[in-house]
């Protein structure tokens, strides 16, 4: 499937097209499947899903990838329904999908990531498996590029949710998430039960913002890194 700004959905061409792709951008959705009290346990996997195609009108030859539904989501085990990868596994797929991907010379690959959870696992995988190869990976949380804390579940994720057309009530829960701002990182066992972020500034933002946001993001950051590259820099 293919639009006026040659954005091809990966899913619907052949095999015998893909070698014609290594001038795209390659988008990769990434999610989670995770409680968030009664909103869909997949919102984070939809809301990079409907960011993803939405660059299908903003942006230039791109191939959105199948979104990748599982990710990392051990605090969450304990309540009904979470499906969450172990690291191992989550590496591994990650990894196939690279060596895939770079055998068909897919040579600029964005990770579009709608959860918390997955980031630093996803950054440390990328950093290992780009080890002596040409490729650029941007790791892409959005809430970063929209320069805001998404929280879990609480008004500022629903009110993203909804400019992206992904309708649904407002969460109720019992549990009440709590962010802990010193040096260091709290690790205890996950919640109980399902849970949220409660906070007190609301957001307005349109899809148009949002989807800008994004793209500029890609773009810059694919800009840097050739550039870094050309001049046999290195970044961190």
């Amino acid at each position: 499937m293919q639009n006026k700004n040659n954005c091809i959905d990966y899913k619907y061409i052949s095999s015998s097209k893909v070698k014609e792709l290594n001038n795209f951008i390659f988008i990769i959705p990434i999610g989670s499947i995770e409680q968030h009290c009664d909103a869909p346990m997949g919102l984070d996997s939809l809301i990079a899903e409907r960011i993803a195609y939405g660059l299908c009108g903003v942006m230039e030859n791109i191939v959105v990838m199948p979104t990748i539904y599982y990710g990392f989501s051990p605090e969450w085990n304990n309540v009904d329904g979470t499906i969450s990868l172990n690291i191992e596994t989550f590496s591994g797929f990650i990894k196939s999908i690279l060596d895939s991907l770079n055998k068909i010379n897919a040579k600029r690959i964005v990770f579009l990531n709608g959860h918390g959870g997955n980031s630093y696992i996803l950054e440390a995988v990328l950093r290992e498996w780009i080890n002596n190869k040409t490729n650029t990976i941007i790791l892409l949380n959005y809430w970063k590029a929209l320069g805001i804390n998404v929280g879990h579940s609480g008004s500022i994720e629903r009110s993203i949710a909804r400019a992206l057309g992904i309708q649904f009530e407002e969460s109720n829960c019992n549990g009440i998430i709590d962010f802990y701002n010193g040096a260091s990182k709290i690790i205890i066992n996950g919640p109980m039960i399902g849970s949220k972020t409660y906070e007190k500034d609301k957001i307005e933002i349109t899809q148009e913002e949002i989807l800008l946001k994004i793209k500029n993001e890609i773009i810059n950051g694919i800009n840097f890194a050739e550039k870094i590259k050309s001049n046999s820099m290195f970044v961190l």
